[in-house]
């Protein structure tokens, strides 16, 4: 978003989504730059959210401690709350060999949590609520009808979710209380 000057600034950025574009037409740098929205290929229309049972999808980004972060705040509230599932999905970079060797939370684990190596889409269909933090697959669960549950570690952490400019019906946790209280409130359709 700053001025390369006349020679070097772009005539023409395109953009995969509307926010992007949006924030890019904000930018005083750009004024004389036209800047086109054409979508992505990853778009999918929103579908009606439909009743399911309580079982909450897990998805970390692609890095270790991402993982093991997200995995024992869940595990530690499936430990206590036995009806609620969850599904361990993880990043295409990592594996759950690899989280085995260098994490004891696999040792022992509840019934209600399954470790996926399934397709997305199909641990989608399975849960009404997901749990993120930097995870872009979060897009595709809320394109779903998933209830969004964002993990901020610490009130002063830099931010991570790649849905930060949407506030309203996300549910924005800090601890296990936290997650209670999301797992449990009602989706917010609007």
């Amino acid at each position: 978003k700053r001025p390369l000057g006349c020679t070097y600034n772009p005539d023409i950025i395109l953009t995969s989504g509307s926010v992007s574009q949006s924030i890019l037409k904000k930018s005083k740098a750009l004024i004389n730059t036209k800047i086109i929205c054409i979508g992505s290929s990853k778009y999918q229309k929103p579908k009606k959210f439909k009743d399911k049972i309580a079982c909450c999808l897990v998805i970390p980004q692609g890095t270790l401690k991402e993982c093991i972060c997200l995995f024992e705040l869940s595990l530690t509230y499936a430990k206590k709350n036995k009806r609620q599932r969850f599904i361990w999905r993880l990043h295409p970079l990592i594996s759950f060999k690899k989280l085995k060797k260098i994490s004891g939370i696999f040792k022992n684990l509840p019934y209600n949590i399954n470790l996926s190596e399934r397709d997305l889409k199909e641990d989608i269909e399975e849960c009404d609520s997901v749990l993120y933090r930097g995870s872009t697959a979060v897009v595709s669960a809320l394109n779903a009808g998933l209830k969004p549950i964002y993990y901020q570690k610490t009130i002063d952490e830099l931010i991570i979710d790649p849905t930060y400019q949407k506030r309203k019906g996300k549910e924005i946790i800090l601890n296990q209380r936290d997650l209670k209280l999301a797992l449990n409130k009602k989706l917010d359709l609007k």
